[in-house]
Order: structure tokens, then sequence, then C-alpha cells
């Protein structure tokens, strides 16, 4: 059963087989590179964003504070301030 012609016909299905098995491999390496091309610039492009917003976030607290001394401040003065007015006018 087994004639040279079928087996010869076998080898070629097998050497067909094997040539498309190279083919999808290599095709399937490549896009895992542009995959992990594009996973690593999004990884970057996330760190980016996590610097600018932790700083950002550092930015805000400063103006918190600062705004909130400002505040303090300008309270105490005022507070002051009507102190004198009071004691001015209650002297009268």
């Amino acid at each position: 059963m087994t004639s040279p012609a079928k087996f010869k016909k076998d080898k070629e299905i097998i050497a067909e087989y094997d040539t498309q098995v190279k083919e999808i491999r290599a095709q399937l390496t490549e896009q895992m590179k542009c995959l992990d091309q594009q996973c690593e610039l999004r990884v970057q492009l996330l760190q980016d964003l996590q610097d600018f917003f932790r700083k950002k976030a550092e930015i805000e607290m400063d103006y918190s504070r600062n705004l909130e001394k400002l505040a303090e401040r300008f309270l105490a003065k005022t507070c002051s301030t009507k102190d004198q007015q009071f004691k001015c006018t209650g002297s009268m």
C-alpha cells in the first residue's frame, strides 16, 4: 500500500504543513513584537500621567496651604483692627 507515489505525496503534504507552520510562527512573532511595543508605550504614558498628577497634587497642596495661611493672617489682622476700633470707641 505504501507506494512511492503515495510516500512522495505524503512528504509534500508534510513539507507544505511545515512551511505554513513556519509562516504562521513568523507572523505571530511579528505581531507579538508589535504588541510589546504598544504595551511599552502605554506603560510609559501611564507613568507620565502618574507623574503629572502627582506633581499637580503637590502644587495644589502648596496652594491650599498658602491660601490657608493668607486667610489666617487676614483674619488675625481683621480681628486686631476690630479690637482697636472697639477700644477707641469705648473710650470716647
